[in-house]
């Protein structure tokens, strides 16, 4: 079928839809599903890419003819789909160049990768020359023949790697220079400029998606795209934003090539091929919630209508070519729609086939808890939620408020869970916002423990230690309760506080000092009297931050 009869493929328009739901799923730990996604959808995307290309030379060599045919008739057109046949080709080169860099120095960096796999039948791939220079045709041996499916898990959700390469300068930057990035950018809007100046007036008729603009942040404040797209972001999102990018080039040299070309034929109302295009609104849908497609015929007439029958349902198209056709989603697991579309001719009904894939999941949801395995009472515990395939906006936690109280975190999917002192184990529950409805995802119980017990230092010296210089003590000394060096938990500030102390030296006991960590002139007293390997024993009751108190001992040996 010649190129121009249909301007995308279905599965181009889904792949393209597809990249922006991947793109939310960028929670703190990603799961081995969303992480297959981007490889299904990568990997999917540059297949697409390789058919948007093919059917661009079948173009082109439709152009060809028709200008050795009538070179006065076309030529116009002709020179100009050479002009944007150049712009994109450097355009999509380099971003080829920069995703082969990427992967051959960021994500793979080893000169010799065996991977038993099909491209590479067990043989060596060499990814980096003699030099340590990235070899770009092996890169692309591997990528054409695998696609994403090649990388683990691990390489593909590694959220250091896109920022590391696109966003950050290297330190040795010239003034003024522009990260990767930004040249990107740069590219695409002298791209899109350089289309709309070749083809003048006709620009009108084509749309140049590649939106560069600014947007919010995790946090709702304006960042740059460079920002948005590249500097916090997993590695398998980063590649699927490279193919992305490039589909969408090719998908505007598509267009801007096929106007260009049906300006030659203009006045010719013959088809040869119809091809049906469904372009879903998401090709990943929770369990429940509902599947949308938009159903359109490769050439129409805004007057004449068509009918689409799926699974018994009848859809007539509107004035703009579409049939929009929704269903309820139960069944769990790759899911195929099969449907057709019946078109009135002068001849009679003519039917056209078509068919569509799309992935129904079982609402969940992870919760990790940031610093320990459990939740520590009277502190704040930092946790991160997230739910694959679910933007996070749509994603919320609760608990009991009777046993803790929870608060927000800094971040998309982060929150606080602070538990009360005598709590033993909290349940904390994710729900989703499917369709307009929360519905549960996940709930998940851990267990609450009491913050382990805190050391005591006397001015300078800790328990246990020997000789300590009694002229070092005075009724300025401060006894200080703080956590365990082992206890790797951010504690606040005054969190850990002395109520009372009683102190010994040797065998004089002192009066207790009650809330406060200084010693008085009684205890500084009896320190410098002491003899020489009496024992400065402190035993302080210290509130802790459930508000519990914990007894606390101190044994430091006195030197002469």
């Amino acid at each position: 079928m010649g190129a121009t009869n249909c301007p995308e493929t279905p599965r181009q328009k889904m792949i393209t839809m597809m990249y922006l739901v991947y793109t939310a799923m960028l929670a703190l730990n990603v799961s081995a599903e969303v992480l297959a996604g981007f490889k299904s959808v990568g990997t999917a995307m540059r297949k697409s890419n390789a058919n948007i290309i093919a059917k661009l030379d079948d173009t082109y060599s439709n152009f060809e003819s028709a200008y050795k045919n009538s070179p006065d008739k076309v030529g116009e057109q002709y020179n100009k789909a050479q002009q944007i046949k150049k712009l994109s080709k450097d355009l999509v080169g380099y971003l080829d160049s920069l995703e082969c860099e990427f992967i051959g120095t960021k994500i793979v960096n080893k000169a010799d990768i065996k991977r038993d796999t099909a491209a590479t039948k067990a043989s060596t791939v060499m990814f980096l020359d003699e030099n340590m220079n990235v070899n770009h045709d092996s890169v692309r041996y591997v990528m054409d023949r695998e696609g994403l499916n090649w990388f683990t898990d691990k390489q593909l959700e590694d959220n250091h790697n896109p920022a590391n390469f696109f966003y950050l300068k290297p330190k040795d930057a010239a003034e003024g220079t522009k990260n990767k990035a930004e040249q990107i950018k740069e590219k695409i809007i002298a791209y899109k400029r350089a289309i709309n100046q070749a083809l003048g007036e006709d620009s009108a008729h084509v749309v140049l998606a590649m939106d560069v603009s600014d947007g919010p942040d995790k946090d709702g404040k304006m960042v740059s795209w460079e920002q948005l797209t590249f500097s916090e972001v997993i590695t398998g999102a980063a590649l699927v934003a490279l193919t992305r990018i490039k589909a969408e080039a090719l998908n505007a040299e598509f267009d801007a090539v096929n106007m260009l070309y049906k300006k030659v034929n203009k006045g010719d109302k013959s088809f040869s091929n119809i091809e049906m295009l469904s372009v879903p609104k998401a090709a990943y849908v929770m369990q429940g919630g509902t599947y949308e497609t938009a159903i359109r015929v490769g050439a129409y007439d805004p007057n004449q209508r068509f009918r689409v029958m799926i699974n018994g349902q009848s859809v007539t198209s509107d004035e703009n070519g579409t049939a929009n056709f929704k269903m309820t989603c139960n069944s769990v697991g790759p899911q195929t729609i099969k449907g057709k579309a019946i078109i009135t001719t002068q001849d009679g009904e003519e039917e056209y086939d078509f068919s569509d894939e799309f992935y129904v999941a079982v609402p969940s949801a992870t919760i990790s808890l940031d610093n320990m395995n459990v939740l520590y009472a009277g502190l704040e515990n930092p946790i991160s939620v997230s739910a694959p395939g679910m933007a996070s906006r749509d994603v919320s936690v609760t608990i009991d408020q009777n046993l803790g109280k929870l608060t927000k975190g800094d971040g998309e999917g982060k929150y606080n869970i602070t538990p009360n002192g005598s709590v033993k184990a909290i349940e904390a529950t994710v729900w989703g916002n499917i369709d307009g409805q929360q519905k549960k995802l996940n709930t998940i119980r851990y267990r609450v423990k009491e913050m382990p017990k805190p050391v005591l230092k006397v001015g300078v010296y800790e328990n246990g230690e020997k000789k300590a210089s009694r002229k070092e003590f005075s009724e300025n000394t401060m006894v200080i309760a703080s956590k365990s060096k082992d206890f790797e938990f951010k504690i606040p500030k005054g969190s850990i506080r002395i109520k009372t102390m009683n102190i010994t030296v040797g065998s004089k006991t002192c009066a207790p000092i009650e809330n406060s960590g200084k010693l008085n002139a009684e205890v500084a007293s009896a320190i410098r009297k002491a003899n020489r390997g009496d024992n400065l024993v402190v035993t302080a009751t210290v509130m802790m931050p459930d508000g519990k108190p914990r007894e606390v001992d101190c044994v430091i040996k006195l030197a002469k």
